[in-house]
């Protein structure tokens, strides 16, 4: 296990250095989630009703502002590290290495993401407390959302090892790339939540794992999922990581039986 901490410490550390990435990418996230508070707006003063599907105006500023932070935990989209590695041959290096490979790269990732959540996230929806009004949570929320964050690393990290091991059979796989992080932005709430969906697309995305990345974490945030049902979102986070970690495990197994080494 140090191993891994240790992992997770460099990339942490490593990461600290991209300062002026670090600044583009929260002035980005913010001309996104201004542009789509104003859309919400607009939205609301067309409306007859203060509530639409259960989310007021300030609810809806809120979810926005969260999930533009939720960026930074991988919510919108999928990095492309493991699959270059594989391109380039350098994951044969990392296989032959005496850790386990995705042991690794979820430290690794784990080192990144926290580092940017506790940044880029933070200061992002700092943004939409001081322009927009997004409301702080409850401390009892807090707890709640803090170990759905938690899941939802997990969720994340695994979805995305999921994609880039499809690297090992095509030789390109920019499109599946594409494909997954349609499906990831779409189903997990991140544009729209999901209650504005229409009954059918809510029952899709209610059976995939997507929402447990976003939606669920930004509802326990607005004290939308309390009590028992906080415990039942929190078991379905844990049963998708199970599910998504044994997927990895089976496909890195016949993954490698595809493996062929060329030269000295």
């Amino acid at each position: 296990m140090r191993l891994y901490y240790e992992i997770a410490v460099r990339s942490f550390r490593r990461i600290t250095t991209y300062r002026v990435s670090f600044v583009l990418g929260i002035i980005t996230n913010a001309f996104f989630g201004a542009l789509r508070c104003f859309v919400f707006i607009a939205l609301y003063r067309q409306q007859a009703a203060p509530v639409v599907a259960g989310f007021t105006l300030s609810d809806a500023i809120t979810y926005t502002w969260l999930t533009q932070s939720l960026i930074s935990i991988g919510a919108g989209w999928i990095a492309s590290d493991v699959a270059m590695t594989i391109r380039s041959g350098d994951v044969i290096t990392d296989l032959s290495r005496p850790w386990s490979f995705t042991g690794a790269w979820l430290s690794r990732f784990l080192g990144e993401r926290v580092f940017n959540l506790c940044v880029r996230g933070t200061l992002t929806y700092a943004i939409g407390v001081l322009l927009f009004g997004a409301r702080l949570p409850t401390p009892g929320a807090l707890a709640g959302f803090g170990a759905a964050i938690g899941l939802a690393l997990l969720l994340s990290f695994a979805y995305m090892f999921l994609v880039n091991l499809t690297a090992f059979w095509l030789l390109d796989n920019t499109g599946v790339v594409l494909i997954a992080n349609i499906l990831l932005s779409f189903f997990s709430g991140f544009y729209l939540p999901l209650a504005f969906f229409p009954a059918a697309l809510q029952a899709v995305a209610a059976a995939l794992p997507f929402q447990a990345i976003t939606s669920l974490p930004a509802r326990i945030f607005l004290g939308q999922i309390q009590g028992p049902e906080l415990g039942a979102a929190l078991l379905l986070q844990s049963a998708w990581v199970v599910v998504l970690f044994g997927l990895n495990r089976l496909m890195l197994r016949l993954a490698v039986r595809t493996i062929v080494i060329q030269g000295g």
